[in-house]
């Protein structure tokens, strides 16, 4: 077993109590504004440990050589964002993008849609903003 599997099946075998500290983390960045970055920083390494989890020799194998691949729905967003002419899109069309570059897939390997980029905005207002019906990124 190489590096990475072992890492994969620490964050595998731990993953409630990562999903726990992810929680507490969330909680405490909506209570605590002054500590923000420190606990943004957090809740990202929590949520790649999960995304560890997830990892198999598969998903590298698959990933060809030069693609950027998303570790996270909100980096995805970000990714697609960026890349848009306006600089902000409609849901929809962000998961159609995410699907089309092939950044990210749902833990059971469905495509993204439309209701969780509506979430992930919810959840990450300090990186999304609702416009309309458009999602930009915060200035």
């Amino acid at each position: 077993m190489g590096y990475w599997e072992d890492v994969a099946s620490v964050a595998e075998v731990h993953r409630d109590e990562i999903e726990g500290e992810l929680n507490r983390a969330r909680l405490q960045l909506q209570a605590n504004g002054k500590e923000r970055h420190t606990i943004e920083r957090q809740i990202a390494l929590l949520e790649r440990l999960i995304e560890l989890g997830d990892f198999t020799e598969v998903d590298r194998d698959d990933q060809a050589p030069g693609t950027q691949k998303a570790r996270t729905l909100h980096e995805a967003m970000t990714l697609v964002i960026r890349d848009s002419p306006a600089g902000m899109l409609r849901a929809g069309d962000i998961a159609q993008e995410i699907e089309k570059r092939h950044l990210y897939r749902m833990r059971d390997g469905r495509p993204v849609e439309a209701q969780q980029i509506h979430a992930r905005v919810s959840n990450y207002s300090h990186l999304f903003e609702k416009v309309g019906t458009f999602i930009k990124l915060v200035d």
